[in-house]
């Protein structure tokens, strides 16, 4: 009898092991994250005809598949200042962390639990451009609900967020359009009725089945690959200010050296604002270059020197206000 009992204690660990050994490994669990990435399991009720449906979950998505899906969900702006062109809402850098995670929270993921999806484009200065949507698979296609696209947030903002989704739970599917911006459909998709927000993708359709494509599409990857002019430009305009002739430049000490340097990223932001208005680079091309050069090339200036550059920048319109009391506030903060 003791030994009928032994055995059965020994099959009881030995399953509460196995459990717990899945739940290490990632077989399931309620969050994914990659760095400031979060993917979960949320129990969101939707509406649709008044009626709250059901989700098709789990449910198994080829990764080429997402990535397409991903890759060609576009919006554009709304409002007196707005960007003419349409413009994607995931980046590439984006998308390859996204995938797998959104492949597996939808691998286990329950009938009445939607998959919700936080992540950030390009960081610019101090803030961050989050993206906030909810996905779920319903009459074989996938709806992606949108209430945050390429949204600015502070780090107080974001932590504010957070304590604000503790306590109600976000559900893009209540809202319908945003003040700043609308979803615009490509091929195999359509708005649901009466939303600007909210995307329903024929993941039968032919465009997504293809292989992944490898894009150039972020302002990073241009950099890294060298297809854009911008490069170029830069680099004959750092030759040209690397050659001044040395007997001038010797006569300058460490505060003329200085002063280069503030000058430098001017003529930089200068030439960079020539290329948009030219049409070479775009605007998130300068918006990116611009927060490089003020988050790394001032860094052998005094804090007084900084602020005195960006303040110059700010007087001759190549950085916004916005930037100015950022990177102002930074710098203070570190004096």
């Amino acid at each position: 009898m003791n030994w009928n009992k032994s055995r059965l204690l020994i099959l009881f660990a030995l399953i509460v092991c196995i459990v717990f050994i899945n739940n290490s490994v990632g077989i399931y669990a309620d969050t994914y994250s990659d760095g400031q990435i979060t993917v979960k399991h949320e129990e969101i009720k939707v509406k649709r005809n008044r009626q709250q449906i059901q989700f098709e979950h789990p449910f198994e998505i080829p990764a080429n598949v997402i990535t397409n899906a991903l890759s060609y969900i576009s919006y554009e702006e709304k409002g007196l200042l707005k960007k003419k062109e349409a413009m994607r809402v995931f980046q590439d850098d984006e998308i390859k962390k996204l995938v797998p995670l959104i492949i597996q929270s939808f691998s286990v993921a329950k009938p009445t639990q939607a998959v919700t999806v936080s992540s950030f484009s390009e960081r610019m200065l101090l803030t961050d451009q989050q993206n906030y949507c909810v996905m779920f698979v319903h009459e074989r296609c996938l709806n992606i609900v949108f209430s945050r696209i390429h949204m600015f947030q502070t780090y107080n903002d974001s932590m504010s967020d957070k304590r604000r989704h503790t306590l109600t739970r976000e559900n893009p599917t209540e809202i319908s359009h945003s003040r700043f911006w609308k979803l615009i459909p490509s091929e195999g998709q359509r708005l649901e009725a009466d939303h600007e927000n909210w995307l329903v993708v024929d993941l039968s359709e032919e465009l997504y089945q293809q292989p992944v494509v490898q894009r150039v599409g972020t302002v990073e990857e241009k950099f890294k690959k060298g297809t854009s002019e911008l490069d170029e430009r830069l680099k004959r305009l750092e030759e040209k200010l690397d050659g001044v002739d040395a007997a001038e430049r010797g006569a300058e000490m460490v505060s003329s050296e200085k002063l280069d340097t503030g000058n430098n990223i001017k003529n930089k932001l200068i030439i960079l604002r020539e290329m948009v208005n030219d049409g070479i680079v775009s605007e998130e091309d300068y918006n990116y270059k611009k927060a490089k050069l003020l988050r790394e090339g001032m860094e052998n200036l005094s804090t007084k020197e900084q602020l005195r550059t960006i303040k110059d920048l700010a007087v001759d319109g190549l950085i916004t206000e916005d930037d100015y009391n950022e990177k102002k506030k930074e710098l203070l903060d570190k004096f």
